[in-house]
């Protein structure tokens, strides 16, 4: 586990925590931000759970003080309370979901939207992030109002001014990216979020490419909402997701998916979490995952990731041809780079990293490809992937 690695010098510690993961060491993976790759201690404890379970299922008496076997009837507070010191808030203010677009999905049809309530979303959503409005839109006549984000955007402010070009006395919900799936854009969520409280507009963030990515602290956010899935950047099991919702707003959710404790308001998130049958060995896995992070520290991470994505885009300038088409501004870049090669497809660029060098990027189509750095690739991977790049674009 990291905590053991403390001593090691910088590039020496990274090395050493490579061992944790699976990938094949001759295999360079920079598509975290579509799916990461769990660590040895999460893939043993789920295996373990699954076989737990499976094996000794008869012995589950029902009684008071037995462990459970399944998630979904239980409030999970020891899981929730780990989970939200990645947030830096009261577990109880955090429902454990399937992913983020369960997240999404109970703010969206949980909030008393009436026809005519305006919802401004960017261009750029990710269908999780977006299409529970577009559904309340057809059902319910709310308005969807889609902002056009320029490729990429000038600066924070040019971001802050779309939103308020686009609020009128109607508009209801802000739905932010964090850091946006599609474009890798990092939004100023604090500053939008304090600019929607004044109007008490619901600043609504999508996390999923965000925790576990950068340091996420809810509070300093000051959002109403943060949904996100873990199995990204954070490298829990496949399955698992979280939603946090500011204590003085909970009240107004309306609970979308009815079981057992579905008008709990003592335990409000708790509501949020009434879904049937889970997963419990997911939930473990998850917990190990955090404990993971934690070790590490959410800053540090932040700091090797972007430090691997300097290093990308900086070869990336010295390439003929190549184009950025995510930002590069230091306020709005993160560690993830969209970037292209002219006259050439992201599948072309896709196919050739990994046929010439088993470099995993991901095409974004004719725009380019989307690559993500993360804990477990180095600069020796950076640097094959830019070798190749260069051999391509000549």
């Amino acid at each position: 586990m990291p905590v053991h690695l403390g001593t090691l010098d910088d590039e020496a510690y990274w090395r050493a925590l490579r061992t944790q993961f699976t990938i094949p060491p001759d295999e360079a993976f920079f598509n975290t931000a579509t799916l990461g790759s769990s660590p040895r201690a999460v893939q043993e404890t789920v295996i373990a759970s699954i076989q737990h379970i499976d094996r000794d299922i008869a012995e589950w008496d029902y009684k008071a003080g037995h462990e459970n076997f399944f998630t979904g009837y239980y409030p999970e507070l020891p899981s929730r309370d780990k989970v939200a010191t990645t947030l830096n808030c009261s577990g109880r203010d955090v429902a454990l979901t399937m992913n983020a677009t369960f997240g999404m999905n109970f703010v969206a049809n949980g909030l008393d939207l009436k026809r005519g309530d305006e919802v401004v979303v960017t261009d750029q959503a990710h269908a999780g992030g977006r299409m529970g409005y577009d559904l309340r839109a057809k059902r319910d006549g709310i308005v969807v109002k889609v902002i056009t984000v320029p490729n990429p955007p000038e600066s924070p402010d040019q971001l802050i001014q779309l939103y308020l070009d686009a609020t009128t006395p109607r508009t209801r919900v802000w739905a932010i990216p964090h850091i946006s799936s599609s474009r890798a854009i990092r939004y100023p969520v604090a500053r939008l979020s304090a600019l929607a409280r004044e109007r008490d507009i619901w600043s609504v963030v999508d996390g999923a490419q965000s925790l576990g990515h950068i340091a996420v602290d809810v509070q300093a956010m000051g959002c109403d909402a943060f949904f996100a899935s873990p199995h990204k950047w954070m490298l829990g099991p496949k399955g698992t997701g979280l939603l946090y919702v500011r204590p003085e707003r909970q009240q107004e959710l309306w609970t979308t998916l009815a079981s057992g404790a579905w008008d709990n308001h003592a335990d409000p998130m708790f509501r949020l979490m009434q879904y049937g049958t889970g997963n419990l060995s997911l939930l473990l896995g998850l917990g190990v995952a955090v404990d993971f992070h934690n070790q590490i520290g959410s800053m540090k991470i932040q700091q090797r990731d972007f430090a691997l994505a300097d290093r990308l885009r900086t070869g990336l300038s010295g390439i003929p041809g190549a184009t950025f088409v995510s930002p590069t501004h230091p306020d709005l870049a993160c560690a993830t780079t969209v970037y292209g090669l002219k006259n050439r497809t992201g599948g072309e660029i896709q196919d050739y990293l990994w046929e010439r060098g088993k470099v995993r990027v991901r095409s974004m189509g004719d725009i380019g490809v989307r690559h993500a750095c993360h804990i477990y690739n180095s600069p020796d991977e950076v640097d094959k992937a830019l070798g190749l790049l260069t051999e391509m674009a000549g």
